[in-house]
């Protein structure tokens, strides 16, 4: 009962859609990200003053890939604006060293697989604030609205996940656990054995563990970030959860809350099959 209370309140945060703001101007200010993550997060601060292309997207597969074969990159004028996240993955592109390129970090502090941790993202937000302010600083007052509000909408989607607190699931993901532990969810993982033994395509032991999980009515939960043939099994069970990527459109917060929501009412499945 208190679960769904919890629910149906938050619910009313993201059925609202936020505050909206706009601001008449004459044309967008058009800037290019490396990746996906910025993408989402720059489109959502910049909102409607702000047009952001991705230099690197992800395919059907969830893989992340560079966009239109690099064309995107070819066609950049010499004073494009561009983001990247740090200075490794800024060298880490071809032909980007000749552009003057903004990076939000000269490190990453943390791996940057931690981007998606609801504790770590507002700080990229900010850099990226103030990055958009200082290339466009009469946006200034919207652009912090708008940070405001993606961080009360992922406080929402944040506490939606508690739906989830002591539900036990078993984490075969390759970077969702930090999101599975931030909804305090018991977790359960093969062995290093099976572990090794999977990453190099022998299912010896994974199918007995999983089968396991299963009599005990446990979510195996799989993200993107695993190896394809991986990947390609445990979308084929019945007892597995496959925690995507945000589809094009939707922002961050509204996706961690829909993955929450979907986790959960999959966790109460009984006698899977």
């Amino acid at each position: 009962m208190i679960k769904n209370k919890i629910i149906a309140a938050v619910l009313i945060i993201f059925i609202s859609g936020g505050a909206v703001f706009s601001q008449e101007k004459n044309e967008k200010l058009n800037i290019v990200v490396t990746d996906m993550w910025l993408a989402l997060l720059a489109s959502f601060i910049g909102g409607s003053e702000v047009s952001v292309i991705p230099i690197k997207i992800w395919n059907s597969n969830g893989d992340l890939i560079t966009s239109e074969r690099g064309k995107i990159l070819r066609e950049l004028a010499e004073d494009s604006k561009i983001i990247a996240l740090d200075e490794k993955e800024a060298k880490s592109i071809k032909g980007l060293e000749k552009f003057n390129v903004r990076c939000l970090y000269s490190e990453f502090p943390v791996d940057p697989s931690l981007l998606i941790d609801p504790s770590v993202i507002p700080f990229v937000a900010q850099k990226i604030l103030t990055v958009l302010s200082e290339w466009d600083s009469s946006n200034y007052p919207y652009y912090q609205r708008r940070l405001a509000e993606f961080q009360a909408r992922l406080s929402g989607a944040a506490l939606v996940g508690q739906v989830l607190k002591d539900v036990t699931v078993c984490d075969m993901s390759g970077s969702c656990g930090i999101l599975l532990q931030a909804a305090g969810c018991k977790i359960e993982r093969p062995d290093k054995e099976i572990s090794e033994r999977w990453r190099k395509a022998n299912f010896s032991g994974l199918r007995e563990y999983l089968d396991e999980m299963k009599s005990k009515n446990i979510i195996t939960v799989f993200d993107d970030d695993i190896p394809n043939f991986l990947r390609k099994y445990l979308s084929e069970r019945s007892d597995t959860f496959h925690w995507g990527r945000p589809a094009e459109g939707v922002d961050y917060p509204t996706f961690l809350n829909e993955q929450y929501i979907s986790l959960w009412q999959k966790t109460r499945t009984k006698n899977l099959k």
